[in-house]
């Protein structure tokens, strides 16, 4: 049963996301623009959106790092810096609480997300939805989990904002461009494939669009072992960093 202690951290932590609009609007509205503009596009080029269903995964992905990496990872090196978390720890709050309510927003500002581009690809392209969205959805649920995983684990070796953001620029950079998420990886340079190749979010698009094509047979054992990787070195980086602080 939810305390109300931590109710109101939810409904505080949500508070805090859409108090910022320059955080908020673009988060949830930017990527369907970009996906509306680059959906007419590819019809205007192709005389039809068919097979394009596979950038619904790509750009549900896309909103979730902005959720998760980009947003939450700021906010929570802000709140560390100002000494927020400290003093919800002394109240009745502690760390659990804290990831659990990062994890709700992610959750439903990620779901959020996924059903407007929907929306979009159905109102306005009249795409054909996946079959299997059920076994899509609990793919998509566990890549939250790792990125929120990955999110903190990094961004907690940052002690201000001022050291995190010029990381959390480039870092959104390589995820938009390094990525394999705004173009295909064919066209681009061999010497680009290297760095794409080793960008976890390539290997994460991959997996969700197996997933929405009903490939289940067919996900990339490499990527989910990469991601195993990722995912051991997550925790180990957790375990590291809280060791730090004890010592």
């Amino acid at each position: 049963m939810l305390t109300a202690s931590f109710r109101n951290l939810v409904k505080y932590d949500f508070i805090v996301f859409f108090r910022e609009p320059f955080f908020a609007l673009p988060i949830l509205l930017l990527p369907g623009i970009f996906f509306y503009v680059f959906m007419s596009i590819f019809k205007m080029q192709a005389g039809s959106v068919e097979g394009f269903d596979i950038y619904i995964p790509t750009y549900g992905l896309l909103i979730s790092f902005l959720v998760l990496f980009f947003n939450m990872g700021m906010q929570f090196v802000t709140e560390k810096e100002n000494g927020v978390h400290k003093r919800l720890i002394l109240s009745s709050i502690n760390k659990k609480h804290i990831v659990y309510a990062y994890l709700i927003r992610g959750i439903t500002l990620s779901f959020i997300g996924l059903v407007e581009i929907c929306l979009i690809a159905k109102l306005a392209f009249d795409m054909e939805m996946t079959k299997y969205f059920f076994s899509f959805l609990l793919g998509y649920l566990l890549i939250i989990f790792l990125l929120l995983l990955i999110s903190i684990s990094v961004h907690d070796l940052f002690k201000s904002t001022k050291q995190v953001l010029p990381f959390t620029i480039i870092t959104f950079q390589y995820v938009l461009f390094g990525s394999g998420l705004m173009f295909p990886v064919s066209s681009a340079p061999e010497f680009l494939k290297v760095i794409i190749y080793i960008n976890p979010f390539y290997h994460m698009n991959k997996i969700l669009v197996s997933l929405w094509k009903g490939h289940l047979n067919n996900i990339p054992l490499s990527s989910i072992v990469y991601l195993l990787v990722i995912t051991i070195g997550c925790f180990s980086l957790v375990r590291y960093n809280s060791l730090k602080k004890e010592s």
